[in-house]
């Protein structure tokens, strides 16, 4: 029988039965969201502000990738170390065609100045064509990517990636560089322009008006003034260069080196496109130990085997490369000239220089640089990180989304 209550009538039995729960929502899952510097010479992946560190140190990683007679393919260092010995096949700067057309300006200058074997790809693209068969520069730095999305251990899956493009980049070589990323399996991608990447990081810790973006990469070099004092921030003024960075600045130093070995040795290093290659190379390292040093020396056998022993060392000091340099860095000031009278401004109307891009550290160039806006430029943030890092924080604030190209 049913139990009964005080007034003898009959209770319920509800021992069995489970008490209702009260459903609380579930906690939203934290958007997972990264910052991508795909640059012409390196490239930087950042999370919330810090560059991602790769497995065995560093956090940039080269934006070359090689493919050997063994087969596969090889990312980053270890691509980078098969450049003098296999130019063809190890493909550097790509960025400089991404998007590009076979017809376009941006291709006849690359021909000029790499080994490589570029020819007419499917529909009219510019694409590589290597031992692997044919490949284009999206694929390119799809691989780059990838690669340092391994090497960050990166999750695969539903992260979402901020981008970074130049501003002169027309829309068809935002989308491939945009493509590119979505190729290394993200979620989704938008691009941001780097100097407002750049801008967005240095006034994440303070604000004014306008500011000055100084971005000297490995490929190109990019001026822009923007105007910080609303939100969201506008690029007023802006102008670049494709083919001045510091690839150009190797290529300088190399055809100096060849010249000195000619008129002392009798031997010719650039009459052989991949002996310069080689040569460009090993300028490069020079050019990267002149940074910490007065002198540095290139050994002309081990950039050409078939070099007389007379050859022997080639010698190069800071002074030098500054003097050799004096060209190329007039012609970014004179860049400088034309992006603020685009913004109606004079150099002293600017209350902050950014610098971004490793060749920002060019023997004298940040003394011309506080020379010409007569201020000292910040370099507090990695000039070869803080476009990245500005990425990162484009990606994480969705009230930054005014500032992207829509999603890829």
């Amino acid at each position: 029988m049913a139990p009964e209550n005080r007034r003898g009538q009959p209770t319920m039995d509800l021992t069995h039965v489970r008490p209702n729960r009260v459903r609380r929502p579930m906690p939203a899952r934290k958007r997972e969201t990264v910052g991508i510097d795909l640059g012409t010479t390196n490239t930087v992946m950042a999370r919330n502000f810090e560059s991602l560190p790769m497995q065995g140190g560093g956090c940039i990683m080269p934006s070359v990738v090689a493919y050997p007679p063994s087969g596969g393919t090889l990312v980053g260092k270890a691509a980078r170390r098969r450049r003098a010995m296999d130019p063809k096949n190890t493909i550097v700067s790509a960025k400089r065609v991404i998007g590009a057309r076979w017809v376009s300006s941006y291709t006849s200058q690359f021909r000029e100045h790499y080994p490589y074997d570029l020819v007419e790809g499917p529909d009219g693209w510019a694409v590589f064509n290597t031992r692997a068969g044919l490949v284009c520069p999206v694929e390119v730095g799809a691989t780059v990517i990838s690669g340092l999305r391994e090497l960050t251990r990166c999750p695969v899956g539903d992260v979402h990636a901020v981008v970074t493009a130049p501003v002169g980049f027309d829309q068809q070589r935002r989308d491939a560089t945009a493509w590119a990323v979505s190729k290394a399996k993200f979620a989704s991608v938008r691009v941001i322009e780097e100097p407002i990447a750049t801008a967005l990081a240095y006034l994440n810790r303070s604000s004014l008006k306008y500011a000055f973006v100084y971005d000297l990469g490995g490929g190109t070099f990019d001026a822009a003034v923007v105007d910080c004092s609303r939100y969201p921030f506008r690029v007023i003024g802006h102008g670049g260069d494709p083919y001045l960075g510091g690839d150009d600045v190797d290529r300088t130093i190399a055809l100096h080196v060849a010249d000195r070995t000619l008129a002392r040795d009798g031997w010719d290093l650039s009459n052989d496109a991949v002996t310069f290659d080689r040569l460009v190379l090993a300028c490069e390292l020079a050019k990267c130990e002149l940074s910490g040093s007065e002198q540095a020396a290139i050994a002309i056998p081990s950039v050409d085997p078939a070099a007389p022993e007379s050859c022997g060392i080639i010698p190069i000091t800071r002074d030098e490369v500054q003097q050799l340099t004096l060209d190329l860095v007039r012609r970014t000031f004179a860049m400088c000239d034309e992006v603020l009278a685009q913004a109606s401004l004079k150099a002293r109307d600017i209350e902050a220089v950014f610098l971004a891009g490793g060749s920002t550290r060019l023997p004298g160039l940040r003394g011309y640089i506080e020379s010409y806006f007569g201020k000292r430029p910040r370099v507090d943030l990695d000039p070869m990180e803080v476009v990245s890092l500005g990425a990162s924080l484009a990606a994480a604030r969705p009230a930054v989304s005014e500032l992207l190209d829509p999603c890829a």
